[in-house]
């Protein structure tokens, strides 16, 4: 909690996405509507997470259910309906504490995935490595040691976390009540089924490539996928851009790359032109620390286009053997998946299963009807 824009209108589909989050943030009224809260820097580099969000807003809205963007300066939430949190943050933890005592309820999307791998490989000094998995083993013995991740949790109604394997970790690490936990998959849009590759070829030339889409960061393993490509020789599109936190690794990232590389930056997911890129990609590749599952590998997915994908997270339960997995701290295993998927045809029935369980509107339906549960 990223990609390319078509030249003729770079703002066009951008502002979809724009229009929708400032017409629900000043538009209407609170009352009786859901509230929808994100970090307050969620937006500044959004991801899947922030997608998550708009995504199940427009199709709950679509339901007859008013949605609205949580503004602290007008907003009283004791005259909404309940309280979506999308993503742990302590801005969340505060809020959901006034909703409990103004009797508003709290759903939870935690959207979130604890990987002590990623702690050791991700963190820069030893104390932190050190630090970080002596936490991760503290709260794996102790599930029910105090925090403001507990508190959030607690306080919650409902916690919708997209996955079996995520409810499973919320349950070991923080003694989550299992009925409070109701998974809630990630979804897709049906646009990317119909997606083709002319549009894509048109503007970028028509050879084969790997993409890879998403924020330009360390836990994406971004750089890894760069020197795995390198290694083979195969051109790679990167569609995303990098956190203010990462610009320096992004700048390694492209000048690795080099002429292999092609950088398109970010883009809205109801471009034309990224549904197009997946459509023309030979190989979509996502070989993160760990992903829950990572949105852009279901709207690869829906295209059929073959997956390298990280097992760290939730990323079997959803692709089962319908993908190749490589690890991230595994160069050569991420280029021998690569190799391997560079041969495959494209997946017709990876294509049929993902839009038979995790388009938008039957996720969001699902979500609609936790809301009745808990607001009854």
């Amino acid at each position: 909690m990223s990609a390319t824009e078509a030249p003729a209108s770079p703002l066009a589909h951008r502002s979809a996405t724009a229009a929708w989050l400032e017409s629900r943030s000043r538009g209407g009224s609170p009352h009786g509507s859901v509230i929808f809260h994100a970090p307050s820097f969620a937006f500044q580099a959004p991801g899947g997470g922030e997608n998550q969000l708009v995504q199940t807003g427009r199709e709950l809205e679509a339901l007859g259910i008013p949605i609205r963007l949580f503004s602290p300066w007008t907003d009283r939430l004791q005259h909404s309906r309940l309280l979506h949190l999308f993503g742990m943050s302590r801005e969340g933890l505060e809020l959901a504490r006034v909703a409990k005592r103004r009797g508003t309820p709290v759903v939870l999307s935690p959207i979130c995935w604890f990987e002590p791998r990623a702690i050791w490989a991700l963190e820069e000094r030893l104390w932190k490595k050190a630090g970080g998995l002596a936490r991760w083993a503290l709260r794996r013995a102790a599930p029910r040691l105090g925090g403001w991740r507990k508190e959030l949790l607690d306080l919650a109604d409902a916690v919708l976390p997209n996955s079996v394997a995520e409810g499973t970790q919320l349950r070991k690490l923080f003694a989550v009540e299992s009925g409070k936990i109701d998974v809630v998959p990630n979804g897709v849009s049906a646009h990317f089924e119909e997606a083709e590759p002319d549009l894509f070829r048109s503007r970028h030339g028509d050879r084969d490539f790997v993409l890879y889409v998403g924020r330009i960061e360390p836990r994406k393993n971004t750089l890894g996928l760069i020197r795995a490509v390198k290694s083979l020789g195969i051109p790679i599109v990167v569609i995303g851009e990098a956190t203010a936190a990462s610009e320096e690794y992004a700048l390694q990232c492209r000048r690795e790359g080099g002429r292999l590389a092609t950088w398109l930056g970010a883009s809205d997911h109801h471009d034309p032109l990224l549904a197009s890129a997946y459509a023309a990609a030979k190989v979509f590749a996502l070989p993160s620390w760990f992903e829950t599952p990572g949105l852009a590998a279901l709207e690869a997915a829906l295209t059929g286009c073959p997956l390298v994908l990280t097992p760290n997270g939730s990323t079997r339960e959803y692709f089962g053997d319908m993908a190749t997995y490589a690890h991230p701290n595994r160069p050569a295993g991420i280029s021998q998946a690569l190799q391997s998927c560079w041969h495959q045809r494209r997946n017709s029935r990876l294509s049929r299963f993902v839009a038979s369980r995790y388009l938008w509107p039957v996720v969001s339906q699902r979500t609609a009807e936790i809301y009745d549960q808990i607001t009854r």
